[in-house]
């Protein structure tokens, strides 16, 4: 087993956890664990602060994760959060084509549920976003929707949680259909799914009801940056030239 850092070992004693348990869930942060019934979310306090604060908000229209406990440190914070029901859109996908275009077109809904959420105080501004991106009101962004972040129900045909709002910020809600589009169509691991079945079905169907391909140029720009800058530590730079090129096309 991989040794745990030590702050994950503090934080699973705080809450009663035992560590040896303790299972690193996917992504590069290493910042959740599988806790069995629940998961271990552990950050800097600011950090974790303001993802409360948007899942809050977020709350009224969205299935998102109750915190079930938490323990604070000197800089750091260890949250104990609900497991919800379903499984990650993109994990569907890997079925039948039928299932995966449901789970899509029930993705691509929750833009318009989060575009009538106001921003709480405290958040910040959409990073890079310049003039004519971001003219509309400062309403609650997530910035990270992607299939591995929306589970969805067994039939795909129902949103059962959205996770991770660590790139929460205030913003036009068109930055976070941008940033969905990128990731969808230009992401290293997305693009090499692009040739799977049921990963085409779901793009289409998240495509269809998100309305990502009227996004406007200047916002899929900046989605473009996002994620060069984004994705510039896990990918040498050859990886990410059709980014580059996508954004030079834009300008």
């Amino acid at each position: 087993m991989t040794e745990l850092p030590g702050i994950v070992v503090q934080a699973a004693a705080a809450l009663g956890l035992d560590p040896h348990g303790l299972r690193g869930l996917r992504g590069a942060s290493g910042s959740s664990w599988d806790a069995g019934p629940a998961v271990l979310r552990v950050g800097p306090r600011g950090l974790l602060d303001r993802e409360l604060a948007a899942a809050g908000a977020a709350a009224a229209v969205l299935p998102v994760p109750r915190v079930l406990d938490r323990a604070d440190f000197a800089e750091h914070s260890a949250l104990l959060l609900e497991r919800l029901p379903g499984r990650p859109a993109g994990e569907l996908a890997l079925g039948g084509p039928e299932q995966a275009r449901a789970a899509g077109l029930a993705c691509g809904r929750v833009y318009d549920l989060l575009a009538g959420v106001p921003a709480p105080a405290g958040l910040r501004a959409a990073p890079g976003v310049g003039s004519p991106v971001g003219a509309g009101p400062a309403q609650l962004l997530h910035l990270d929707l992607h299939p591995l972040n929306v589970l969805v129900s067994d039939d795909g045909s129902a949103v059962t949680g959205v996770l991770d709002w660590a790139n929460t910020a205030a913003g036009d809600p068109v930055l976070d259909r941008a940033r969905t589009w990128a990731i969808l169509s230009l992401d290293p691991m997305a693009r090499a799914a692009h040739t799977l079945p049921g990963w085409a079905a779901l793009a289409g169907g998240w495509s269809e009801t998100g309305r990502l391909a009227d996004i406007p140029p200047a916002a899929r720009a900046w989605a473009c940056r996002f994620m060069l800058a984004d994705l510039a530590s896990r990918y040498p730079p050859a990886e990410l030239a059709h980014v580059r090129r996508t954004l030079d096309q834009l300008a």
